[in-house]
């Protein structure tokens, strides 16, 4: 049973996507704005309007980011196809393969006979119309979330306290409360530390693009924030993007190079000097562990699992912290995941054994 419902899982969360991916949406949301919450009650503003405060400046640095991503990006979408050609036309090798394998085709086609029938070309929609298209889900699921992450927070006191009265000794309060703290702090200050990193990281990638006179430098210092909340493959699509669009604005491949090589140099000393330098060993996690999780998140939620692949990994590490590694081969094979604690011998219990 535990092997099926280890294989179902994926399944299960990918078809039930509409639900979970706005509740694990909402738990991440509410773990980032629970430190600014409680700091508002603290404070003595009471427990509803300090939660309403936190979702409220959590949604302002959300149309600020769409206030300087958003709308250059369409533009530069709508450049796309453009964009493309350029590229292909500077391509003069690739452009050839492309041809010889065409050809290729073509006589293979005649070869077997293949009838040449009227081609119809269908219309597709332009990045416009396909926004506009996405555009209702979105804002439902997104104004679903910010719901559920407004009434996780102003219910975390009372959910709290029915988490610790419902305890059935004081060694089970005191584990449930330390869990709950390890969680919410690992997941603040990772969250928190690697927003610094990764708004420094836009704020340097800006300056460089308006220093070089790249069109739209706030645009691009924006995308460079946001995708390096992915890793490795956030500054890998970064630097894609560097080079295409670098290459097509100059005309010539050679214009790609500077703008990517300089981006490349900067992820080279963000990822290696700042980033273990700020958080340390205590959020240093093996990177094949990171991308399976972006993989197996992208895999069922799409660029919302891609988002919330490590503040998730980061929760499970706490949880590990806490209540031990589980036992999840032996809990495939029917075992339970978690090993009870050590039973106290006789000898440890009365002195002398029997």
């Amino acid at each position: 049973m535990a092997l099926g419902l280890f294989m179902a899982l994926p399944f299960v969360l990918s078809a039930g996507a509409v639900f979970f991916r706005p509740l694990f949406a909402s738990i991440v949301i509410m773990l980032l704005l629970l430190p600014l919450a409680n700091i508002l009650t603290k404070l003595g503003i009471p427990n509803t309007i300090s939660s309403f405060l936190s979702v409220l400046a959590f949604l302002v640095l959300v149309a600020l980011g769409f206030m300087i991503i958003l709308q250059p990006a369409l533009e530069l979408a709508q450049r796309f196809p453009d964009i493309t050609n350029i590229l292909q036309e500077r391509m003069i090798d690739i452009r050839q393969f492309t041809a010889s394998v065409s050809q290729m085709g073509k006589e293979f086609s005649s070869t077997i006979g293949e009838s040449q029938g009227q081609q119809v070309v269908v219309a597709t929609p332009t990045v416009m119309e396909e926004a506009a298209y996405a555009t209702p889900a979105v804002l439902v699921e997104f104004l679903l979330i910010i719901l559920m992450s407004y009434f996780m927070l102003e219910s975390r006191l009372r959910f709290k306290r029915i988490i610790l009265q419902k305890r059935s000794n004081l060694a089970t309060r005191l584990k449930a409360a330390r869990t709950g703290r390890s969680i919410t702090e690992d997941l603040s200050r990772y969250i928190g530390a690697v927003t610094a990193i990764n708004v420094a990281v836009g704020v340097v990638v800006a300056f460089g693009a308006w220093a070089m006179d790249i069109e739209s430098p706030m645009m691009w210092g924006g995308l460079a924030a946001i995708l390096n909340f992915i890793p490795y493959l956030g500054p890998m699509l970064m630097a894609v993007l560097l080079f295409g669009f670098g290459a097509a604005s100059t005309g010539d491949l050679a214009g790609g190079l500077a703008p990517t090589a300089a981006y490349i140099a900067l992820q080279v000393v963000e990822a290696n000097l700042i980033t273990p330098t700020i958080l340390g060993r205590r959020f240093a996690m093996n990177p094949v562990v990171i991308l399976l999780a972006i993989s197996y998140f992208t895999w069922i939620w799409g660029l919302a699992g891609a988002l919330i692949a490590v503040p998730m990994l980061i929760v499970g590490k706490a949880l590990v912290d806490q209540l031990g590694s589980p036992n999840i081969l032996g809990f495939i094979l029917g075992e339970p995941l978690f090993e009870s604690p050590a039973q106290p011998t006789d000898q440890t219990q009365g002195g002398q054994p029997h």
